[in-house]
């Protein structure tokens, strides 16, 4: 029975692959290195720098938003930091729409408003989730069509059910 409730009805993962946010990681890793590269910094701090330099590089890369339309509600990953399950009995309204990641949520990532929270990476079309506790949910997708679609058939399925 647990296959059933767990079975994937849609699956995205988004990670941040856009070039301009990797050039602004390749300045402040230049930038960490300039001092120990001139050697003005003692071999411990240079170390350090040296160690977050890559690990910077290394959380960027490995970052990733997964949405997944499952029996049992929306599992939204974003690596390293959160994965929470929203059940679907929990949605009040849902909706696709356009956002301005910058000034509505000051930009991408796992952010936060006074309306609610965005799990977002890259673009400006997200689902607007909207809970019955009067919390809302940004999720950011590059196919929104199919999202909303599962996520319909899914709810409407389960309305039909009661």
């Amino acid at each position: 029975m647990s296959q059933v409730l767990d079975k994937k009805l849609f699956y995205e993962i988004q990670q941040f692959r856009q070039r301009w946010i990797w050039l602004i990681i390749l300045i402040v890793v230049i930038a960490l290195f300039i001092p120990i590269i001139i050697g003005v910094l003692n071999i411990f701090l240079s170390i350090v720098l040296f160690l977050f330099g890559f690990a910077f590089i290394w959380l960027f890369y490995h970052m990733s938003l997964v949405t997944e339309v499952k029996e049992t509600g929306i599992q939204i990953t974003f690596t390293p930091f959160t994965n929470f399950l929203i059940p679907l009995n929990e949605i009040k309204n849902y909706e696709i729409r356009e956002y301005r990641p910058i000034l509505e949520y000051g930009g991408w990532g796992i952010r936060f408003n006074s309306t609610g929270k965005a799990y977002t990476v890259s673009g400006t079309i997200g689902l607007q989730l909207e809970l019955l506790n009067g919390k809302k949910i940004l999720i950011g997708t590059e196919i929104p069509d199919t999202l909303f679609n599962e996520l319909d058939k899914l709810i409407n399925k389960k309305k039909s059910y009661c």
